[in-house]
């Protein structure tokens, strides 16, 4: 069973600081689809891997769902109740191992009510309440929200919105007002309780996810719910950078108190925080047909070859344990109280058949899983938190402390832009537009959109980023050019750290040195460039170009351990 005075011993040894700066470790959950029956009857295997909690599906799968129905009884609403009795024995045998934050996981899978409608919503809100009275009772620590599967709905212009008898601004009122009932409705069967909330919205969707999460916030804040609302992150899932998951946690930490009123922010920055999520294992990717139909998906092309087998077919890895390593570092660091591994399917265990015979064939469980599955458990076990330069780093990320930990990073600031060129039809990555030829800041350029010429733009000072959406239009389908010139006080080996959204192309002093042709999100140091810098003067040029939505770079020049270089200066 897990005792409390190991994991103590452990931070000390991990971090090797005294107990004043001595940094937390975040719980870890997974999500997968595992049972209650199985959970139980394996708690002391992931015991050992050292989980900390579980997201529970299929207790109460959808916002319109009566949790006391789910066994098909609706009138047994208590004790009696055949789910509530699966789950208050799981969570018993859990408490007993120390795992203690398994979650009831809810999603939005169909179409919330309209914002307006205040007689559906109630119900809404009545079912969420019985949610958490359910979760109180079987001790569960609180609810987890995905908000994922309605996405439409969260943009003003979705079909479903006429307008007859609301404005735009009525429904972000509304919404607003919807995320702090639903709070308010299950703090009261539940005032301890803890929110998890999934994916983050504000990034991802349009305005109406942002007013809700705001108004969850503000039903939080107003209860001083103890529990506090935590964000877990998707965004993260494929980011194995130390460097780059602090820096998405402190991003998306900036955005979140930008929209958030100061009391709320408040409570933000005392009960509340950033969970960063990692998806190592369970590949997928897409098949299709030489005209570029989609046909479905396949494992991986050793395995599988283009044999279209469905996604959760193959659960082996996404990427090495060493990445993983690297990964779970970055998210127990940039997280505060909580981070979290989404399992595509059974990725994290196999059922024999004697398992099949006892818990059912859920799902995947009985298809092999990954070789180097144990390292992965390895990774969990033994909770690498980094150097103590990243642990500096990530001290000011949890603090909040965005000065201090942008002047670490080092990023330039500012850069000569031109753009956009290019067209949908057009092949804007090999195309050699007029800058890649010569540069002159006092041309003006013919381009598919129109005259371009050259202008100076500033990064995000908070986060670094240049954002070309924020500068240019149109912003689909084109790309831009981004020129800064470093003069060094005597020749020294570099590195320049580029991250970009989508794809990247850099010259230095007049040599191409990458050329990426991918679609990706931007993340600082998605692409290290070893480079000697002459004394004097040393130019960079970077082509970004873009698909659809962002559009965008990072830059820093490091040493070789990602510090920034002291002496540069930068032109413009």
């Amino acid at each position: 069973m897990r005792k409390s005075l190991p994991l103590l011993v452990l931070a000390f040894i991990i971090l090797g600081c005294s107990p004043a700066k001595r940094m937390s470790i975040p719980h870890t959950l997974l999500f997968s689809p595992i049972t209650p029956e199985y959970l139980r009857g394996s708690v002391a295997d992931w015991e050992h891997t050292r989980f900390d909690g579980f997201l529970l599906s299929g207790i109460m799968s959808n916002w319109a769902d009566d949790i006391w129905a789910t066994d098909g009884e609706p009138t047994t609403r208590g004790k009696d109740d055949e789910t509530f009795q699966r789950v208050k024995s799981c969570n018993d045998a859990c408490f007993k191992y120390g795992i203690t934050e398994n979650f009831i996981k809810v999603a939005f899978y169909k179409h919330i009510p309209l914002w307006t409608d205040d007689v559906a919503w109630k119900k809404l809100e009545q079912n969420f309440a019985e949610a958490a009275r359910f979760a109180k009772m079987s001790g569960c620590r609180g609810i987890a929200l995905d908000i994922e599967y309605i996405s439409e709905q969260y943009e003003l212009d979705w079909k479903g919105y006429d307008y007859k008898n609301y404005t735009k601004k009525d429904l972000r009122t509304a919404a607003v007002k919807r995320g702090r009932e639903l709070v308010e409705a299950m703090l009261q069967n539940y005032p301890k309780m803890v929110f998890l909330n999934l994916p983050e919205g504000i990034e991802y969707y349009g305005p109406l996810a942002t007013d809700l999460f705001v108004g969850m916030v503000q039903g939080m804040a107003a209860a001083n719910a103890p529990g506090g609302l935590h964000l877990l992150t998707e965004h993260s899932y494929s980011m194995t950078s130390v460097l780059g998951l602090l820096h998405y946690s402190q991003k998306l930490q900036s955005d979140i108190l930008k929209a958030l009123d100061d009391s709320s922010a408040q409570y933000w920055n005392k009960k509340c925080s950033i969970a960063l999520g990692g998806w190592p294992l369970g590949f997928y990717r897409k098949i299709e047909d030489e005209n570029g139909h989609f046909l479905g998906y396949s494992g991986h092309k050793e395995i599988f070859g283009d044999q279209v087998v469905g996604s959760y077919a193959d659960k082996s890895s996404r990427f090495s344990p060493q990445k993983f390593r690297n990964q779970y570092a970055g998210m127990l660091l940039g997280s505060k109280y909580y981070c979290w591994i989404y399992g595509h399917g059974a990725t994290w265990w196999h059922f024999s058949k004697a398992d099949v015979k006892k818990y059912g064939n859920v799902g995947n469980s009985a298809l092999p899983v990954d070789e180097q599955l144990n390292a992965f458990k390895d990774v969990i076990r033994h909770k690498w938190m980094g150097t103590p330069r990243m642990r500096k780093l990530a001290l000011m990320v949890r603090e909040n402390k965005k000065q201090d930990f942008m002047n670490l990073m080092g990023f330039v600031k500012t850069f000569q832009v031109i753009g956009p060129f290019g067209c949908q039809t057009c092949n804007n990555f090999t195309q050699k537009f007029p800058p890649e030829k010569e540069i002159n800041f006092a041309d003006q350029y013919k381009a598919e959109t129109g005259t371009v010429e050259w202008q100076k733009y500033s990064v995000d000072p908070e986060t670094g980023y240049l954002d070309f959406v924020k500068y240019l239009n149109p912003k689909d389908w084109v790309c831009a050019y981004a020129f800064c010139k470093v003069t060094s006080p005597s020749a020294v080996d570099a590195q320049i750290r580029l991250g970009t959204n989508d794809t990247g192309t850099l010259w230095f002093n007049g040599k191409k040195i990458l050329a990426k042709n991918t679609e990706r999100a931007a993340m600082p140091d998605a692409d290290i460039l070893p480079v000697h810098l002459t004394q004097g003067e040393n130019t960079i040029l970077v082509k970004v170009c873009n698909t659809e939505l962002n559009w965008g770079l990072y830059l820093r020049i490091t040493d070789e351990d990602g510090n920034p270089l002291q002496g540069l200066t930068y032109w413009p």
